[in-house]
């Protein structure tokens, strides 16, 4: 997660919004609540995170598109949970990938800094108090300030998102 961080440049992420979302594979639940509490040191100021860590591939990348639609600086991207890229973990059944702000993957050139980082990387940035967001119903949480920044995670039904988007592609 940090490599993703040290990747980017920080006028990037700094201030802004990331989506985390993940497909309920193996360990999904312990790695929210790892990169909420990196994302927030590292200097995000908002969260935006399916209900119970739920968000399919497609409607995150909807919800990056909407969260820029009239600020395109909002969100950064964000970082999906699946064992469709660069699996691991119990049997490859997680991994993680980065979507740019654009909703769409990352660039190759991207991901290869990444994997440089992930190679030298020493050390890494989480929240002194760490802390374990409620994931099972909708709603806003203030995690506190960092570094005089307010932080909060928002927990989403990302149905709603979906359907709105495909409600505007189809003739329901």
């Amino acid at each position: 997660m940090q490599s993703i961080f040290l990747s980017l440049s920080e006028a990037d992420y700094r201030g802004r919004t990331l989506v985390i979302a993940g497909d309920g594979r193996y360990h999904n639940d312990v790695a929210i609540q790892m990169i909420v509490n990196m994302a927030a040191a590292n200097g995000v100021r908002e969260l935006v995170v399916g209900l119970h860590g739920l968000i399919s591939t497609p409607a995150a990348s909807a919800i990056i598109r909407k969260l820029n639609a009239s600020d395109p600086d909002q969100c950064v991207g964000g970082i999906l949970l699946t064992a469709s890229h660069n699996p691991g973990g119990e049997h490859e059944d997680f991994g993680i990938k980065f979507n740019s702000k654009n909703g769409g993957p990352a660039l190759e050139s991207f991901t290869n800094r990444v994997f440089d980082h992930s190679k030298a990387i020493t050390s890494y940035k989480t929240l002194r108090d760490s802390v374990n967001i409620d994931l099972s119903k909708p709603g806003v949480h203030a995690i506190g300030k960092v570094e005089g920044q307010a932080v909060t995670v928002r927990v989403i039904d990302s149905t709603d998102d979906y359907v709105e988007l495909m409600q505007s592609l189809f003739d329901f």
